[in-house]
């Protein structure tokens, strides 16, 4: 799910890049104030790069999400809707995901990603938060742990030929 998220994302950039077009989208009805926010990541003390960090209200009613990807330094900008700079104010949970590719093979386990973040930051697993305020928000997460694989669905698997 998470790799068709980030293709989409990825589709989506190219677009724009193409189109020549430089200009954000209108602003949607609704949309909060947004204050700048810089997350710096470092994992085994080093600064992370491609982390995607993704921020989610601890409101189950607020329907805006905001996040953003690491650069070389391991800082992620962060924006809201994918387009606009900046995060609502409020308390969210902060997740990180970064995945090497599988492999390949044959197997379910030969095709299962390799999570270089332990999945305790995954969204549904992670417990850090952050607090946005109005004004400049800059946070820094150290992350611990090891490579993990994503765990197998349980169950039996049949593959239709």
């Amino acid at each position: 799910m998470f790799r068709v998220f980030y293709y989409s994302l990825l589709i989506l950039s190219i677009c724009f890049v193409a189109a020549g077009c430089r200009r954000l989208p209108p602003v949607p009805e609704g949309l909060p104030k947004l204050y700048p926010c810089k997350i710096s990541v470092t994992f085994g003390g080093e600064k992370m790069e491609n982390v995607t960090v993704s921020l989610v209200s601890k409101d189950p009613n607020f329907r805006w999400k905001s996040g953003g990807k690491t650069d070389k330094n391991g800082v992620a900008e962060l924006r809201t809707s994918f387009a606009y700079p900046g995060v609502p104010e409020g308390i969210f949970t902060v997740s990180f995901s970064k995945t090497q590719d599988p492999p390949g093979g044959n197997t379910l386990e030969a095709m299962t990603p390799t999570s270089l973040i332990p999945l305790k930051y995954t969204a549904d697993q992670s417990t850090e938060t952050v607090e946005i305020k109005p004004g400049k928000n800059d946070f820094s997460f150290t992350l611990d742990g090891g490579k993990e694989r994503f765990p197998l669905p349980e169950g039996n698997i049949r593959i239709k030929k």
